[in-house]
């Protein structure tokens, strides 16, 4: 009963998603990489790990925070991808595709950035934008951008 108890327990927090990331610089370079999120259990706390960083927690993580910083309308920051600046981005990842690019056609945008999550569209508002990673014992439940606005249609 006991080793069921622990199996369980285990099994319910687990995951692991991999993820593609293609990332376009601002100095012009691409890159493609591999972006995993793993959540484990591990001698009695969990080790979440996000692309090349991890973290050990004392209990599983409900969601994870991706910021994204426009600087100057000019510059996007995503520090947990790169330490430089981008001019955009594409992850794929549990079914999903977010996408950061630039749209001339897109006027009310700050600096003109687009932030896609599959089909809806969001524009920067005031300080940075963020895409929540919610999870569930499977992974990955949901993907949500916040502190971004939809465009009028």
């Amino acid at each position: 009963m006991v080793l069921l108890l622990l199996l369980s327990t285990k099994v319910f927090a687990d995951f692991s998603v991999e993820g593609k990331l293609a990332l376009q610089f601002a100095d012009g370079q691409q890159q493609q990489q591999a972006f995993p999120m793993q959540l484990i259990r591990e001698q009695g706390s969990y080790i979440f790990s996000v692309g090349s960083q991890q973290t050990r927690l004392n209990a599983p993580l409900q969601k994870y925070s991706l910021a994204l910083i426009l600087q100057n309308d000019q510059d996007v920051w995503v520090t947990d991808f790169a330490n430089q600046p981008l001019n955009g981005f594409t992850l794929e990842i549990a079914g999903y595709q977010i996408t950061l690019r630039r749209d001339p056609q897109a006027r009310a945008a700050r600096g003109r950035y687009v932030v896609q999550l599959n089909d809806e569209i969001f524009y920067f508002s005031r300080g940075p934008g963020q895409i929540n990673f919610v999870f569930n014992e499977q992974g990955i439940a949901e993907v949500q951008v916040k502190s971004m606005f939809k465009p009028r249609r």
